[in-house]
């Protein structure tokens, strides 16, 4: 999602008369501390003791806007505004998931008495303005692929017990999600665990809507 609004401040900065090297500085800060941030949440990370160092990342959001100082002055304060707007919804998100750690999983539960997986990703994603379709395999159609590896508020999705996306999570940064699971209920677990790595079908991000 953060690329996503980072990628429309490039295409703003760039499309200025004389702007086009700030902007694509601009860019190129963006997409990389996007990508950095996805490493704060260190793989020890399993409860909501995580959200103290997703916090941590908006300074550095802050200081690769305010680095491009020498740009036109109002395509600076485009920039600022469009970074810590991306920022502002990952942090969003991570915060509203992690708050539901613990809660049971219901098979068709939307709600914070009880998840299934993609009853909890809708729940969540509802809470900062971005809605989405009910059910995981849905979900999965309603993204963008994402190339690479995912950034923190990505859907992450898993063939489990039938053919296709079955089963999602949102990616927390660190190699690890959250999701409802069957046997725990809302939990964080990596994507590099054996079980999960091996039916892991890929990323998908979604536009805000808010």
């Amino acid at each position: 999602m953060r690329i996503l609004f980072a990628a429309g401040a490039f295409f703003i900065l760039a499309c200025s008369t004389g702007g086009v090297a700030r902007a694509d500085q601009i860019a190129q800060r963006a997409a990389t501390l996007t990508t950095s941030a996805s490493t704060d949440i260190t793989t020890s990370a399993t409860s909501a003791d995580a959200l103290p160092a997703l916090m941590e990342t908006q300074p550095a959001y802050e200081h690769a806007a305010a680095s491009a100082a020498s740009a036109p002055r109002t395509l600076t304060r485009l920039a600022v505004r469009v970074v810590r707007r991306a920022s502002t919804i990952a942090r969003a998100l991570t915060r509203d998931a992690l708050r539901f750690i613990g809660t049971p999983y219901v098979f068709g539960g939307t709600s914070g008495y009880g998840f299934d997986c993609s009853g909890y990703v809708q729940h969540v994603f509802a809470m900062a303005g971005i809605y989405l379709p009910r059910t995981a395999d849905a979900q999965y159609y309603a993204g963008s692929r994402v190339s690479g590896a995912p950034s923190i508020g990505d859907l992450v999705f898993f063939q489990t017990y039938e053919l296709g996306p079955s089963h999602v999570g949102i990616y927390l940064g660190g190699g690890r999600f959250i999701h409802a699971s069957s046997s725990r209920g809302v939990m964080v677990s990596s994507l590099g665990e054996g079980y999960w790595a091996s039916r892991y079908i890929g990323a998908k991000r979604v536009a805000h809507k808010g």
